[in-house]
């Protein structure tokens, strides 16, 4: 046999093997399983030495879909940077391996296919007798916010973070030649840059990271470090003094001292429009000023807890407040916290001395008018303006002789605005006058209303 045939067969016995196995179905591809998406949202309060962690529970996939395969969510948290050598960020494997598990929140499962906002499939005809009910489930729910919270105490300060590979990492830089620069960073002084008062303080952080896993344990993205330092809480208020008006509770405090006031109000978009002011860029920026919150907290007698939210949405600028929600004779106690915003951080102080105050009802209602009188045979019947007040408890009619005082006719308050004298006398003239009544003990009565004359026939 020649060379060249010699070459054909061995090409051909090589493809012959190739277009036997074309068409043929391969081993399956594993199931796709998708792992729930990054927490996106994770923001930090500090109420004086605790922290509180607030999150949003996923409720996609990495991919998109939906509902999320989440069983849990695991919050970390560790002293210092969380990095590894030469500053890349830490892995899953790291954090869970390195730094402290502070929570671990489980999470309802979804739904099952076809049903709406969690309700059961609608119930097929058996002949198996109702059983009870299965308790609420006290986990939350994919899309319900979540807190967390943990104690900021001094040990934790010391506690800073090493990554097992940095001195290893350093030896070998050093070895090649390649140790850190220790030159300082050029000043940006002339560079335009607004100048910042007072100079931020560096100082050691604790970060948090919130890592969401699936069903089958398998990680989802960490949130992004989020960064609390351990800085001295703001200085705390003292207790507010607490009046009252006929429509609010008023609260006013002094300023505590060491706090940074704002140079001047703060201008928002709104009120950029409203007196057309024009845009400015400020020359020194001062940083955040200092502000202020509102708490109701339990009355005297009341078992002791914490507040929730606080009672002004946004931090005042300034030290008062109007609590519009009063109640008379019911006790209301408040307590302030300063507020220093950094960042996407809220720092607030430890809370203030608490004052307590009981609103008393001296506030008559205002007055009737429009009260005119007309005589007939056997009575004298009176019609007046009805009066609006939140807690009027009705009208008094008073009546009297020219030379004597108004006394009142009727025994209780009146809902009606008209009344008939039927105790009159023929030929005698009358004077009358209407006050209005509130529900206060004692009642509170308004100034008379206008007076008419009139006599029965």
């Amino acid at each position: 046999m020649t060379r060249r045939p010699l070459r054909l067969l061995i090409l051909i016995s090589s493809v012959l093997p190739l277009m036997v196995g074309c068409g043929k179905k391969g081993p399956p591809l594993a199931p796709l399983r998708p792992v729930p998406a990054v927490i996106s949202d994770l923001t930090a309060a500090r109420l004086a030495d605790t922290v509180r962690l607030q999150f949003t529970v996923p409720t996609r996939n990495a991919d998109g879909t939906t509902p999320s395969d989440l069983a849990l969510v695991d919050v970390y948290a560790l002293t210092g940077k969380a990095e590894g050598p030469l500053g890349r960020p830490l892995t899953t494997r790291e954090f869970e391996q390195l730094a402290t598990r502070v929570a671990r929140i489980e999470v309802q499962p979804p739904p099952p296919p076809g049903t709406e906002d969690g309700d059961a499939p609608a119930a097929t005809a058996s002949t198996t007798p109702p059983t009870a009910a299965p308790p609420p489930d006290a986990r939350p729910a994919q899309g319900a916010v979540v807190h967390v919270e943990e104690a900021m105490t001094p040990g934790l300060e010391s506690e800073v973070f090493v990554h097992p590979d940095a001195a290893k990492v350093a030896r070998l830089r050093e070895v090649a030649g390649d140790a850190p620069d220790a030159e300082a960073v050029p000043s940006t002084a002339g560079s335009g840059r607004a100048l910042l008062w007072p100079q931020p303080v560096p100082g050691v952080s604790r970060a948090y990271v919130a890592i969401p896993y699936s069903a089958t344990g398998r990680a989802g993205p960490a949130s992004t470090p989020l960064l609390v330092p351990f800085v001295a809480a703001p200085p705390t208020p003292p207790a507010p003094v607490v009046t009252h008006t006929a429509t609010s509770v008023e609260l006013t405090w002094t300023s505590p001292r060491g706090i940074q006031l704002p140079i001047q109000r703060t201008v928002t978009p709104e009120i950029q429009k409203a007196e057309e002011l024009l845009p400015a860029r400020p020359l020194v920026t001062y940083g955040t000023a200092h502000t202020y919150r509102v708490y109701q907290m339990p009355p005297p007698g009341a078992p002791a807890s914490e507040p929730s939210a606080p009672l002004n949405p946004a931090p005042l600028e300034v030290p008062a407040f109007t609590h519009t929600q009063i109640e008379f004779g019911v006790p209301r106690c408040y307590a302030l916290r300063t507020v220093e915003r950094r960042g996407n951080l809220t720092l607030e102080s430890a809370l203030s001395p608490v004052t307590c105050h009981t609103a008393i009802d001296t506030y008559p209602p205002p007055a009737p008018t429009g009260l005119v009188a007309v005589g007939s045979e056997g009575g004298i019947s009176l019609i007046w303006e009805p009066v609006t007040a939140p807690d009027l408890a009705g009208y008094l009619v008073l009546r009297g002789v020219e030379g004597e005082a108004l006394k009142p006719i009727t025994a209780a308050p009146l809902t009606e605005t008209t009344f008939r004298d039927t105790t009159t006398q023929a030929g005698v003239m009358y004077i009358y006058a209407v006050v209005s009544a509130d529900r206060a003990t004692p009642a509170n009565v308004s100034p008379e209303s206008n007076r008419v004359r009139e006599s029965a026939r």
